[in-house]
């Protein structure tokens, strides 16, 4: 369980080409790793954020999850899944006509507004944006669903996001129907989910990519819908379709 949690760090840290290919080894006590592990290290996203402006990013292990595709301006969180179409909780979604913050990874802002949004069947809405993101704001692709995805990813680390513009690495317990179920991992920083922070995405590292596994649906150490099942893929694409059919979500083989 421990080299799990060593690799995603490493993937974050030094930036590895993904968990599989990461070495365990460079933990020691003056390392970036031992630093996240002992809580010494940032774990906020930003140094200086600014939803009116430019922001200043915390270029220390953080900086490794690119999380520009992410609107952390107002904690109704939108996660980008196409350069015009946004994930949200259902049950805490933003409105229509509201408008959506990004930033770049030089810290330059990107605004757009909501058109429309589609409900999904369980706690996931999309909206449109009124018009797509540029490209140095990252699109987030959705695991590639398989017979045997799930089973794959019991006990792998997952990095969690909340409502203050932080990450924490939280790992997979369990899945029932369509959500996902993380559970704490005792010797690393953790996050106990509260209201807030539903909506918040969290992400497997895939060969040094941020694929979106979760939005926040329940508190404590995390359940939301899993955006590798294959019905609620399958509805996804009926949502986009309805709201703009040129656009479509890419997924990721883990």
């Amino acid at each position: 369980m421990k080299t799990h949690l060593t690799l995603i760090y490493l993937a974050l840290v030094a930036g590895c080409a993904g968990l599989v290919s990461c070495s365990s080894s460079g933990t020691s006590a003056s390392s970036p790793a031992a630093d996240i592990s002992s809580g010494i290290g940032s774990s906020a996203i930003y140094k200086e954020y600014n939803a009116a402006g430019n922001s200043v990013l915390n270029k220390g292990w953080p900086y490794k999850l690119d999380a520009s595709g992410i609107a952390l301006d107002d904690k109704h969180t939108c996660t980008l899944i196409t350069r015009r179409h946004v994930v949200m909780a259902k049950h805490y979604k933003r409105g229509v006509g509201k408008q959506v913050v990004f930033h770049n990874r030089q810290g330059q802002r990107v605004a757009r507004k909501i058109t429309a949004i589609k409900g999904g069947s369980g706690d996931y809405a999309v909206g449109l944006l009124d018009e797509p993101v540029p490209a140095g704001i990252r699109v987030y692709p959705l695991p590639t669903p398989t017979p045997d995805l799930k089973t794959r990813l019991i006990d792998v680390p997952v990095i969690v996001t909340d409502q203050h513009r932080r990450l924490y690495v939280h790992r997979i317990k369990r899945f029932q129907s369509y959500l996902v179920f993380f559970k704490y991992s005792n010797h690393i920083r953790k996050k106990i989910l509260v209201s807030g922070d539903s909506g918040n995405p969290s992400f497997l590292m895939v060969r040094g990519q941020p694929v979106l596994v979760e939005t926040h649906y329940g508190g404590g150490p995390g359940i939301g819908p899993f955006y590798g099942d294959a019905r609620v893929q399958m509805e996804l694409k009926f949502l986009i379709s309805e709201l703009d059919p040129n656009y479509s979500f890419k997924t990721v083989s883990y």
